[in-house]
């Protein structure tokens, strides 16, 4: 009976031991914040990427990859479902990336933000919210990159291959010979030159004389037309000057024809009045001289006027 209860006792403790460990296993591999759940959008290939994959934001790891699908719309995109914590507030300008893990060729997600929309992004499960942009990884353009580069590598190769033909080494073979042939010919032109070129020493340094004379005389011209347009531009600001005299000449003569002799012509008038007065004074003084005293003499009464008397009658 006692052995029956150790073996109860010692089955009883393996089973619940072992529900532990299992618990815990669980407890420290599974995830124990609260999730919120989002969806990429790839256009491009994701290899190396698989489930439980890494989800990192500028670095930090906030979740996992809980699936890779493809679009039932469109099967050239590729739809990736993660699982992040629930307090990254993420917003509509957030982006995604693939990147590598050293040298095992698998990927994670790495999230980022552009800054240039911070309204916040709903978890895919709200209406409204829009699938977060893959864009290319650098891998992925170098190797379309790499992909142009072999093309343009076996164009170049192709080409080269075609200009080292046996025709083409032939023909270049024969364009040699006859630069060798052109090189002699010049190389003897080039000695048959060479007394007519010592010849040619003092007819160049007559030249240099004659370009020498030739700077002089350009030098004195130079000088003379300096001269001569001083000259001209004196004769100009003599002749403006005169012009401008001309002018005043002009407005002053107007100025004595239309005011200063209708004044004199006045005053001469003025004068000639006054001369006759003076005229007639002078003569009056000189038949009255007492009227300077006396005052003048009134003169003889007219007809109708008292003490007037016809001219031959006899005064009584």
């Amino acid at each position: 009976m006692e052995n029956k209860a150790y073996a109860l006792a010692a089955g009883l403790f393996t089973l619940l031991l072992g529900a532990g460990v299992l618990v815990a296993a669980m407890w420290f591999s599974g995830d124990t914040y609260e999730k919120e759940y989002y969806v990429l959008e790839s256009k491009y290939a994701v290899t190396g990427l698989n489930e439980q994959a890494s989800v990192r934001y500028r670095g930090v790891s906030i979740g996992k990859v809980t699936g890779i699908r493809f679009d039932p719309k469109n099967p050239a995109v590729v739809l990736i479902d993660i699982a992040i914590q629930s307090d990254m507030a993420l917003t509509r300008g957030t982006f995604a990336e693939l990147r590598y893990q050293g040298v095992t060729g698998l990927s994670y997600v790495m999230l980022d933000d552009t800054g240039k929309n911070p309204e916040r992004l709903p978890p895919a499960d709200y209406e409204g919210t829009a699938a977060i942009p893959v864009r290319e990884s650098l891998f992925s353009s170098l190797a379309e990159v790499g992909q142009l580069v072999l093309s343009d590598a076996r164009e170049v190769m192709k080409r080269v291959n075609t200009l080292l033909s046996d025709e083409n080494q032939a023909q270049i073979g024969s364009m040699l010979k006859n630069v060798e042939v052109a090189t002699r010919q010049i190389t003897s032109l080039a000695q048959a030159m060479q007394p007519a070129a010592k010849g040619s020493e003092a007819l160049i340094a007559d030249a240099r004389r004659t370009f020498q004379h030739a700077d002089k005389l350009l030098a004195e011209i130079s000088s003379t037309n300096r001269e001569l347009s001083s000259r001209l531009q004196a004769i100009e600001s003599v002749a403006d000057s005169a012009e401008k005299a001309s002018g005043a000449v002009g407005g002053l003569a107007d100025t004595v024809a239309l005011e200063t002799l209708p004044r004199i012509n006045a005053l001469a008038d003025e004068l000639a009045r006054t001369s006759r007065s003076l005229e007639r004074l002078a003569s009056e003084l000189k038949d009255q001289p007492q009227s300077l005293v006396f005052g003048r003499k009134p003169g003889a009464p007219g007809p109708g006027e008292s003490g007037f008397e016809a001219r031959g009658k006899a005064q009584p």
